[in-house]
């Protein structure tokens, strides 16, 4: 990875400090703060906006996140731009218009294999034999699939909760898997407790942030156009704050005009990102994690700070549902628009709700939700809102 590009370097904003790439593995090695990627932004709009003829998806991004262009990305084809508009949705809300963006069509099934095509990339350009992380699952699932691309060996620690596919495809893609009793937190602390040499790709993980920015990047590098506001569901914070990093790029290079609000949605049982925008305070380790939603499930955020800057920089907010809110608002989503909506971004759809009866978003106004997640993996608490219904 090289400074040439599109990246400078990775910020850490408790240093005050821009770290070059080779000098970052995880977090900040001064004072272990989480650090964000600094983008070029000059250098990565006149990427986004070429037209390539043999690269599609994140691939062509390859420059732009500081990779040479000939070796590009560990690929499985992750990217591109899948937002369906949902008029009915829009109507309900009582909003001019909402459109879903379906990450769920990625290699597999989850908007983290462009966080983890770029970390395995870092991974196997410093002649990594292993990589290792914590994982609600889908994670596990895409780092085993994407170090197998790259000849590498993957070990991911997830909790006992996580759905059998997640569990099932890891090993089929090759990973070796530590399940652990318990929730996220136990597998997470397994992790922390490894005595291993892998290279780390887990939420923690700058270069994922990167992979994360490349959704603003196909989004909306291209035509320019951006809605007024972005709900996101969130969990370790990872995904937002890349995401923000992409869209900041943008603005800087006039490729939007202006950064859209972004909003955080969080299952009220596991919502520390939320509480800690609400309080004005500092993000604080959930004590009681009570979620079925297990990809949002977080009670201790990897990157929740910078999460939450991106929320204050952008103007926009944070938002708790309800784990029934969010399953009925993915489950008459899935009947009302014909998108295959997940629990998860069932979280997003129900604070983008919560966010239009609060007036936050106006009448006039246009909003994306992100859908991070295939509804595969989710699809038995989805039929059990169903069942509640007696259906």
């Amino acid at each position: 990875m090289h400074t040439d590009g599109g990246i400078d370097g990775f910020d850490c904003q408790t240093c005050e400090t821009t770290l070059a790439p080779e000098d970052v593995e995880t977090t900040c090695p001064e004072c272990g703060d989480p650090v964000t990627p600094v983008f070029d932004a000059d250098a990565l709009t006149d990427v986004v906006a070429a037209e390539t003829d043999n690269a599609t998806g994140i691939d062509r991004f390859a420059p732009a996140l500081g990779f040479d262009p000939a070796a590009g990305l560990v690929s499985l084809g992750a990217g591109g731009k899948t937002v369906i508009d949902a008029p009915s949705l829009a109507a309900e809300l009582g909003v001019d218009r909402v459109r879903i963006a379906d990450e769920g069509r990625n290699p597999t099934g989850s908007a983290v294999d462009r966080e983890l095509a770029v970390a395995v990339s870092v991974a196997a350009e410093r002649d990594a034999e292993q990589i290792i992380l914590p994982s609600t699952g889908n994670a596990a699932r895409s780092a085993a699939a994407y170090a197998g691309r790259a000849d590498l060996e993957s070990l991911s620690y997830v909790p006992s909760r996580t759905p059998f596919v997640e569990k099932a495809m890891t090993n089929v893609h090759g990973g070796e898997l530590s399940v652990v009793e318990g929730r996220y937190r136990d597998a997470a602390a397994a992790y922390d407790d490894a005595d291993t040499d892998g290279f780390p790709v887990g939420p923690a993980s700058p270069f994922r942030q990167l992979g994360a920015a490349t959704l603003a990047l196909d989004l909306f590098g291209q035509d320019g156009s951006s809605p007024d506001a972005i709900v996101l569901p969130v969990g370790h914070g990872t995904r937002l704050a890349g995401f923000f990093a992409g869209l900041q790029a943008l603005e800087a290079g006039g490729r939007v005009g202006s950064v859209p609000q972004l909003y955080a949605a969080q299952p009220a049982g596991c919502a520390p990102i939320v509480t800690a925008y609400q309080n004005g305070g500092e993000v604080e380790t959930w004590e009681t994690p009570d979620s079925v939603i297990g990809p949002l499930e977080i009670p201790d955020p990897a990157v929740g700070s910078r999460a939450l800057d991106a929320l204050a920089a952008s103007g926009g907010g944070a938002v708790a549902v309800t784990d029934d809110d969010a399953l009925a608002a993915a489950v008459d989503a899935n009947a009302a628009t014909g998108v295959e909506v997940s629990a998860t971004g069932g979280v997003a759809l129900a604070g983008t709700s919560e966010l239009a009866e609060r007036g936050e978003i106006e009448p006039d106004g246009s909003v994306l939700v992100v859908d991070p997640l295939a509804v595969a993996a989710e699809s038995d608490i989805l039929r059990s809102q169903l069942m509640s219904r007696g259906i």
